[in-house]
């Protein structure tokens, strides 16, 4: 392996052989992964020049172990190959340095350089020609040219003012019929996502023997390019992940016919700006609810992607995938208002899937042909099954019999016709609620309640074959309830059949039936809050862990004020009552309705549907839901077990989930025409405004160059942006033609709302930069311009924008943020100025400056306290007193390019580009040199350039969370701690950051570490909440119990420096639990790892 500095230096190892290593991890079982070295020599090398491009070159044939390494070396504007040779069976000092040999002045900058397969030839990849070298073992490599056409138009902007250039090849890997190949099969990728295909053969004249246009792959190019030979039958697959937006799987190699898209892989680089839609409204109270639903939750919205193709703006969410299976089915008049339920039922014969839907007078059954050429069909008279009534619940058994539970019948049919179907009719008795469960015999036992004069009872039964007739068997006597009953589920624990039962008192009671004939009263578990009364049940179990001693039971409680409830069942009741509380997320504000996944065992999981052709899919309210639960032998493989049934109105839509059980990001993206370079939520018209830059390709000067100009579209985020996409996407170019303001862009924009006291009037502010300005000297002089602008809303829904006032300043404006009732503070340039718009004349007034070291990346306001982040002098606070700017506090370290969110307490959270994040608290009294002092700082793996607050769904009610992004696409999820908070979870990760299993390549410094938190080091103060959720996973409560009564050894892993014994580091953790939960008595593992879990819930 050889690792190349940018310059002056190469490294190359020789890795031991996988045999050697292999029998290593054989015969230490128990290897600490710190302690493995897979190197078994190195050797470092000085390089004269800087290192543009390196490559192992193909051996000469025979000769496996012979190794050659080419470098592209650069100094003094000159540009040299440089060869090293050695045989890797010895040591490093066989290796051999070649003479160098310079390249061509148009060959100096290659692009690419492509090893061949054939006699150690190359290929030097530039900007319009590529160049295939041979004959390098026995001299002075002899290159061969062959013109790329270059000439074709950009596809997208690329990063600079430029044509776009070369950024990666993939070599497809034929079966070659000689012992050698003579022939390579190159691809070359542009960064717009031009695709070209090269034949290069070793005995043709000239050795590009064919070169031709692939096609245009609609992604950018940067580092990942890839293919797959699928045989001699089958074209290539040529596979990308984009890097400025989303990467995809092409299929297809004939030329002049365009690439076959068969797959998105879906990227949400790179994130510049972030917008929440936070609202300050508790989502219990009811009362409260605004008009729009979409308002209920907070959603975080991002700009993405570079360049038309690409960019868009993406709503950031985490849970699971439920993928749309083919197109969406119109139920039209088959679906009739009112609908209750549904339940999609198997089918034995290949032609589909019956779907049950019930409505409040009577049911409906439908046949969802499994072919898209079929509509679907009711079926009016089913032998069996009455659909002249309401259906309370419907399923399928073990045995395929298909039932129906009405308010007076079970019904239950046999798809095979020798079998006659059942119907047991209850006189005088109205059945509720009722539910389905198989247990492990292949028994479907049904649980239903019923209505009598004196009350309701609990009752159940199974069904079977008896003298080749359906029969069900009714179990045991009915159980009486204390009162009505809102929601019923089973669960079978431990070769027993468990009843949970929700009521409208807001309870759930739990029933066990030990004898297999009837259920006894075992638990009354009473829910907390406005409305606590329990809509749906599901029950899930999760596999055994090192945390409990047999598998886990997860009991779900969807609420009526939009609060989903996990409990846990413990069957042992010698330490723990039979439901505890786990955890809360607050999904929105009306009743929901959970169901049991029938696929897999697993926690409570948020599930998104998307559309695999629609990147901008959103569904419409969903009436109900539905899962299939079972897929007979002969059934349709279209709708098979866990694909769910979700209705709005008459639209069906059968979705797939996926079969990852984990949370990870399910990005939704409606595209612009353009690249987004700045987003902003306007509450006051429902809306998503978002700024983005568009390029194209102009003659310039005997050559070709980007010119680009900005625009404005108005988004409604709750509607398909591809459905709907003349309504949805209102554009808007604001800044007037280019000629009048050549090179100016959009910088940002904010929602203002400017009040005399008695009227309010609603504008939007644009902040611009311009890079030329008419009749200056346009080699230094650069400015900017203030937009205002009144948003109206036509008859259509389109958004226009009239100018009200245009202000054109000295510099760029970087940044703008409203203060008081009608005045301004904006950034321009390295200048802070603060303006009042007279309401009377409508005319700004005097502007108050104060002159900053460096431009205002961001300005936000508290109060009177005015917040400015800079791009390289750090924070700074200003108070504003009789109209003017007074500087208050700033940081004690300039950062470079900070942002910042002002938080409770006087506290304000800073980052910078350095992959910083700081906590700054403005101390009551002034101190005499006027700075802010740091109380936390933390080093991220990469820089925050955003930062924005949102609601957590989580048990904590008025728990917030800290968002910031990263160019990359990464998100971080902060959160504030006590305390008391803090020096527990350090006290743990100390201990976690010493356990291989978690961190199995800590440095030896923090071995050494105390494991009592320490405020020596502001950086200490920051939890790592990656460590955190690792232990959780890998281990969690019998993790930590071993931790705590492990007895330190020799190996340093173990060696505490403070509380060596079990016994001290046991108590001292229980000291700091109750310092956290006072009132807690028993049960501190489990309390504790709940309350871990619950700040690592996401809060997207």
């Amino acid at each position: 392996m050889a690792v190349g500095a940018s310059e002056n230096r190469l490294v190359l190892y020789a890795l031991k052989s996988m045999d050697e290593m292999r029998q290593e991890v054989q015969t230490s079982a128990q290897m600490n992964a710190r302690r493995f070295m897979p190197i078994r020599m190195e050797k470092h090398i000085e390089v004269d020049g800087v290192i543009l491009k390196m490559e192992f070159l193909h051996p000469p044939g025979g000769d496996d172990h012979y190794v050659i390494l080419l470098l592209v070396v650069a100094k003094e504007q000159k540009t040299c190959l440089v060869r090293f040779e050695w045989d890797c069976r010895l040591t490093f000092e066989s290796l051999e340095r070649k003479p160098a040999q310079k390249l061509p002045l148009a060959e100096q900058l290659p692009l690419l350089l492509i090893p061949l397969t054939y006699g150690s030839s190359f290929a030097l990849v530039c900007e319009h020609e590529i160049v295939v070298y041979k004959g390098i073992l026995t001299g002075n490599a002899v290159g061969q040219k062959c013109l790329l056409d270059y000439a074709e138009s950009s596809q997208e902007p690329g990063r600079s003012n430029k044509l776009p250039v070369w950024t990666q090849w993939a070599r497809p890997m034929r079966i070659s019929h000689g012992t050698y190949p003579t022939t390579d099969h190159i691809y070359l990728c542009r960064e717009d996502g031009l695709v070209r295909f090269i034949d290069i053969r070793e005995d043709a004249k000239p050795m590009v023997s064919c070169n031709y246009k692939a096609g245009v792959l609609q992604a950018n190019i940067g580092r990942a390019f890839a293919t797959l030979d699928l045989g001699d039958e089958s074209n290539d697959l040529l596979i990308a992940a984009g890097e400025t937006g989303d990467g995809g799987m092409w299929y297809g190699l004939s030329p002049r016919q365009p690439l076959d898209l068969v797959g998105i892989i879906r990227n949400w680089m790179p994130l510049r700006d972030i917008s929440s839609t936070c609202t300050t409204q508790s989502p219990r109270d009811v009362t409260q609810q605004t008009e729009s639903g979409s308002k209920s939750t907070t959603r975080l919205f991002a700009c993405s992607g570079l360049g038309p193709e690409s960019g868009a703006v993406t709503e950031i969410r985490v849970g699971t995938e439920a993928v749309k299976l083919g197109p969406v089915v119109d139920l039209g008049e088959l679906a009739q208002e009112g609908i209750l339920d549904i339940w999609p039922l198997p089918v034995r014969s290949n032609t589909g899937v019956y779907l049950m839907v019930a409505y409040p007078t009577n049911t409906e059954l439908i046949l969802l042909p499994s072919s898209s050429n079929e509509e679907p069909r009711a079926l009016s008279d089913y032998e069996g099954l009455d659909l002249d009534v309401r259906s309370i619940a419907a399923g399928s058994t073990a045995d395929g019999f298909l039932v129906q539970v009405t308010e007076t019948s079970i019904n239950a049919i046999a798809q095979e016709h020798s079998i006659p179907p059942c119907s047991s009719k209850i006189d005088c008795i109205v059945i509720t609620k009722a539910c389905f469960l198989t247990i492990p015999a292949r028994t479907t036992v049904l649980l239903f309640v019923i209505r009598l004069e004196d009350g309701f009872y609990l009752h159940h039964g199974h069904f079977g074959l008896r003298e080749g007739r359906i029969a069900f068997e009714v179990l045991g006597e009915p159980v009486p309830l204390q009162s009505e009953v809102s929601s019923v589920a089973m669960q079978w624990i431990d070769g027993q059949i468990v009843a949970f039962v929700g009521t409208l008192a807001g309870t759930v009671q739990t029933y066990i039936d030990h004898s297999g004939s009837s259920f006894v009263p075992d638990y009354v578990y009473r829910f907390e809050g406005q409305m606590p009364v329990c809509d749906s049940l599901a029950t899930t179990t999760f596999v055994k862990t090192r945390d409990e001693s047999s598998d886990g039971h997860l009991l779900v409680c969807g609420l009526r004020d939009g609060a989903v409830q996990s409990l846990i069942f413990h069957h042992d009741r010698s330490r723990y009552p039979a439901l505890c509380f786990c955890e809360e997320l607050q999904i929105g504000t009306t009743s929901v309705k959970v169901v049991s996944d029938a696929t897999r065992e697993s926690r409570v999981v948020l599930v998104w549907l998307t559309d695999p052709d629609s990147p901008g899919f959103q569904p419409r309210p969903i009436d109900c839901f539905s899962q299939a639960t079972a897929t007979l032998p002969h059934g349709c493989s279209k709708f098979g077990a866990g694909s769910l049934f979700c209705l709005s109105g008459s639209t069906l839509l059968v979705t797939d989930l996926s079969p990852s059980a984990a949370s990870a990001m399910v990005p939704r993206q409606m595209r612009v025409n353009g690249t987004p370079t700045s987003i902003t939520y306007i509450r006051a018209l429902e809306r998503i405004m978002v700024t983005y830059n568009t390029a194209a390709a102009q003659q310039w000067n005997r050559s070709q160059r980007l010119v680009g100009h900005s625009a404005i579209a108005f988004f409604r985020p709750d509607v398909d942006a591809i459905e709907t996409n003349s309504h949805n996407q209102d554009e808007v170019n604001v800044l007037g033609p280019p000629e009048k303001y050549p090179g100016e862009t959009i910088v940002g924009a904010i929602d203002w709302s400017p009040t005399d006291g008695v009227q309010t009037y609603h504008m939007i502010v644009i902040h611009t930069r311009m890079e030329r300005r008419p009749g200056r000297d346009s080699s230094r002089d650069v400015g900017g311009r203030l937009l205002l602008f009144t948003p109206n809303v036509n008859e259509v829904g389109e958004v226009k924008l009239m100018l009200k006032r245009s202000m054109e300043r000295e510099s760029p404006v970087w940044s703008v943020v409203a203060y008081g009732d009608s005045s301004l503070i904006y950034g321009c340039g390295d200048v802070l100025v603060l303006q009042t718009l007279e309401m009377h004349c409508r005319k700004f007034g005097f502007a108050n400056r104060v002159v900053l070291r460096s431009a205002a990346s961001q300005i936000s306001v508290r109060g009177t306290d005015v917040h400015v982040s800079t791009m390289s002098s750090g924070h700074h606070i200003f108070r504003i007193e009789e109209g003017r700017l007074k500087p208050k506090f700033a940081g004690a370290s300039a950062r470079t390019g900070t942002r910042h969110l002002c938080m409770p307490e006087s506290l304000v959270i800073t980052s910078d580009l350095e992959c910083g994040i700081a906590g700054l608290w403005q101390p009551p009294h002034p101190r005499l040199d006027r700075t802010a002092p740091t109380v936390f700082e933390a080093v991220l793996p990469r820089s925050i350039t955003r930062l924005c607050q949102m609601e957590k769904r989580v048990w904590q009610r008025k728990s917030q969370a800290i968002i910031g992004s990263c160019e990359d696409g990464t998100i971080y999820q902060l959160v504030m701690l006590t305390e008391p908070q803090w020096r527990l979870l350090a006290f743990i990760q100390n201990m976690v950051m010493r356990e291989p299993r978690i961190c199995p390549y800590a440095r030896p410094a923090v071995l050494e570490r105390q494991i009592e938190p320490s405020c020596s080091k502001k950086e200490n103060m920051h939890i790592n909440g990656d460590i955190l959720l690792r232990f959780i996973e890998r281990g969690g409560k019998s993790l930590l119990a071993e931790m705590l009564h492990r007895i330190p050894n020799t190996d340093s892993e173990w060696r505490y420096t403070d509380y060596a014994t079990a016994e001290d580091r046991s108590q001292r953790f229980r000291e700091l639990v109750r310092d956290v939960f006072p009132a807690l008595t028993a049960d501190s593992w489990g309390t504790v790892l709940r309350w871990m879990r619950s700040l690592l819930q996401s809060a997207l």
